[in-house]
């Protein structure tokens, strides 16, 4: 049945009429006058081509007709109560939400970890799911298979929304005794033996054909002598070889300290690029998602630079 033409007030007169089966008191529950209530009682009754409610001695009782509509009219009410009922204010500590972030594994590397420890002090019961960035994440975001996009900033159109984050800028580095300067010459830097991340996704590892044509400009090739195709392993491979690996300073920071790393100046000037949050539109006015959103924008202002 269509929805069109109904004056959806009846529903609720009929709720009123159902549930006290007099006019008068049915009126009063919902505002009405006894006029207006009985206004409403007939064109009910035309509606349904039932009188649904019928004298008995000096009471109105329920036709069998209205006695079938007592239970869907209940449930419809219920469901429209639900809909234009505005929702409880969003409240970290209590909600049981669960988002569902893609991140490149450089940035989730550095980023989620403070994420942890943020939710587990304000919002325990707060799930995330992380998941490795998908070729087509703007889709996935449309579609909402996932909440936030985490990774290099691009373009995007009227149906998503971003948010810069930080910028990133490169760095290499060599393990610790490596016979390298510490500000090698561009020959020096081309002579090494490289490492490189080839992720399958947006890497923000520097593009390849970047730095060699940078180096090709000069008339220098660089040996590459490894590939690896995640940000995780490669500080580990570095520190255990002769390897070299150009990445975002941000990612190689805490492997600096922890595995002994010794940072080289670059001989060159390498574009760096912006980090970024990605969502739907449809969710930029939703509280639970806006608070999200700060606890991603609060770890990276106390990430390491």
């Amino acid at each position: 049945m269509q929805l069109r033409g109904i004056d959806t007030n009846l529903v609720v007169a009929l709720r009123a009429l159902l549930a006290h089966r007099n006019v008068t008191r049915a009126g009063k529950a919902v505002g009405l006058s006894q006029s207006s209530m009985s206004h409403a009682l007939s064109r009910l009754r035309a509606h349904f081509d039932d009188p649904l409610l019928v004298p008995v001695g000096r009471e109105l009782v329920l036709t069998e007709r209205a006695k079938e509509l007592v239970e869907p009219v209940a449930e419809a009410i219920a469901k429209l109560e639900r809909v234009f009922t505005p929702p409880a204010a969003f409240d970290p500590k209590t909600s049981r939400r669960l988002f569902r972030i893609a991140a490149t594994d450089n940035l989730g590397l550095y980023a989620l970890p403070k994420l942890a420890a943020m939710i587990q002090k304000s919002a325990p019961a707060i799930d995330i799911r992380v998941s490795a960035l998908p070729a087509d994440w703007s889709t996935a975001l449309k579609r909402g298979d996932i909440d936030l996009k985490l990774g290099r900033k691009y373009a995007v159109d009227a149906a998503l929304e971003s948010q810069d984050l930080s910028e990133e800028r490169f760095g290499c580095v060599v393990r610790r005794g490596h016979p390298a300067r510490s500000k090698p010459s561009l020959e020096d830097y081309a002579a090494l033996e490289h490492l490189f991340v080839a992720t399958s996704t947006e890497s923000g590892a520097g593009s390849k054909s970047t730095v060699d044509a940078i180096l090709a400009k000069h008339g220098l090739r660089r040996r590459v002598r490894m590939t690896v195709p995640h940000f995780l392993v490669a500080p580990h491979v570095v520190a255990s070889s002769d390897l070299a690996l150009t990445a975002p300073l941000r990612l190689l920071a805490p492997f600096v300290k922890s595995l002994g790393l010794r940072k080289l100046e670059l001989p060159f000037e390498l574009p760096g690029y912006v980090l970024s949050q990605v969502w739907s539109t449809r969710s930029s006015h939703d509280e639970a998602h806006r608070w999200l959103r700060g606890e991603v924008v609060r770890c990276f202002s106390s990430a390491p630079k």
